[in-house]
């Protein structure tokens, strides 16, 4: 770490410090960490389902288990329902976690303040149906996506509870009438969120049918996606990267579709001229943002990992960083994203956003100078990230080796806000000392 990096991080520390010891800051943080496992677990099995169970999956390409696995068409079962009830529905978890937590922090009831964020989540996510049917919720609000909008629901909720609410220590002793007051003391709070959710629900609801249509969001990412517009791919890769550091989804979120235009355009030229370093679109989202951009998942979260690995003295940092090595390698940062945590974290937003771009624009110069082909191959489900370029360029072994040194470069730029979250780590366990209180500290 050289002498002016140590400044600036001198210089960071007590207003990074003075952010995190605010209730807001807390409550994400403790929110997140009650997501993580469910995160981890959902990841390990989505993994298994993209790459091992699905047909054009990793593994099952390579090793072409469709033809021989017995009931190979059967098996992805449990692990769909595992998945969808772990990633698919972890925002019920965060709406729980953050009504709670705010409710603990004002010395309200926190059980009942987190069932009724749950459900007022729940309720927001209703889809009314004109049909006899029961209806149905939007995956969006309940999936990982979802955990922005969970999070101000339980941060209302918890609201609701302070201001609604009576405080009142915690029973030492579950003798009935202790718990029948609390519960009581927690009616008011409880109805207003849940009236207030129901109405909410009715708006979006509303709008929904009045001025939005799924359409509408599939359109534009279809247009994203599609763009051969180096300085739009660019632009669009910027939107999702700060989309996702803050919970939400942008355009380049999901892979491209393999019969995209510009891709089989790509494709066909290739194929044609035996060459794939002329193609009509070489800056796509498919060509740079994917193929360089996206190692251990939205932000390069696989370089974090292995710069924690290699410098690092932060005993949790190395814990999530062994269980989040698989679920990066294969292009899933969910673990990382909630177990640092790197979500709404200030400190990693630049390296989140500048490495993926960085990245692009090595990749960029290289297919403008001809030192490598355009990616235009398909790429099987589930590719290791620094696997992708060379299987997408036909096995050049030039992108092979631009993909490990674009992962270096993600790496360096990775390692100094790496040093700042620890600083301010140590810093806050100081504090602590220094105080002689022995609250946990929630990592950086």
């Amino acid at each position: 770490m050289g002498v002016s990096e140590q400044r600036l991080i001198q210089r960071l520390v007590p207003t990074l410090l003075r952010l995190r010891q605010t209730n807001f800051y807390r409550v994400i943080q403790r929110t997140l960490m009650l997501t993580f496992p469910f995160i981890l677990i959902g990841t390990f099995s989505q993994i298994i389902q993209l790459t091992v169970l699905t047909k054009s999956g990793f593994f099952a390409s390579v090793f072409h288990l469709a033809k021989w696995v017995p009931y190979y068409k059967y098996l992805h079962y449990p692990f769909d329902n595992l998945t969808n009830l772990t990633l698919d529905s972890v925002s019920i978890v965060a709406a729980y976690g953050a009504a709670k937590y705010a409710a603990k922090l004002q010395n309200r009831d926190e059980q009942l303040a987190g069932l009724t964020g749950a459900i007022a989540l729940l309720l927001m996510a209703y889809q009314y149906t004109n049909q006899a049917q029961v209806g149905v919720f939007n995956a969006l609000m309940l999936g990982t996506n979802g955990l922005t909008g969970a999070l101000l629901v339980g941060g209302v909720t918890g609201l609701c509870f302070k201001w609604f609410g009576k405080a009142g220590d915690e029973p030492r002793s579950p003798h009935t009438a202790e718990i029948l007051s609390r519960t009581f003391g927690s009616l008011l709070p409880m109805l207003i969120t849940l009236l207030v959710a129901l109405v909410v629900s009715l708006g979006l609801h509303w709008v929904v049918m009045a001025t939005y249509s799924e359409e509408n969001w599939t359109a534009f990412q279809k247009f994203a996606t599609t763009s051969h517009s180096l300085w739009l791919t660019f632009g669009m890769a910027a939107l999702t990267l700060f989309l996702e550091i803050i919970g939400l989804f942008g355009p380049y979120q999901q892979q491209l579709v393999a019969n995209a235009p510009a891709m089989n355009t790509n494709l066909s030229y290739a194929l044609s001229h035996h060459s794939a370093y002329n193609v009509p679109f070489p800056y796509t989202a498919n060509t740079l943002y994917h193929a360089f951009g996206t190692f251990g998942g939205t932000g390069m979260l696989l370089a974090l990992v292995i710069a924690i690995f290699i410098n690092s003295n932060n005993h949790n940092y190395h814990v999530v960083a062994r269980w989040g090595l698989l679920p990066a390698l294969f292009n899933s940062n969910g673990p990382i994203l909630t177990g640092l945590p790197v979500l709404y974290n200030p400190i990693y937003l630049i390296p989140f956003m500048v490495a993926p771009l960085v990245n692009m624009g090595i990749a960029a110069v290289a297919v403008a100078l001809k030192w490598i082909p355009a990616v235009v191959y398909p790429v099987p489900i589930g590719t290791p990230g620094p696997l992708i370029a060379f299987i997408g360029t036909n096995g050049n072994l030039v992108a092979f080796l631009l993909g490990i040194v674009c992962l270096a470069v993600s790496v360096v730029i990775y390692l100094p806000f790496l040093h700042l979250a620890e600083a301010i780590a140590d810093a806050a366990q100081a504090e602590l000392a220094r105080e002689g209180g022995p609250r946990h500290v929630e990592k950086s």
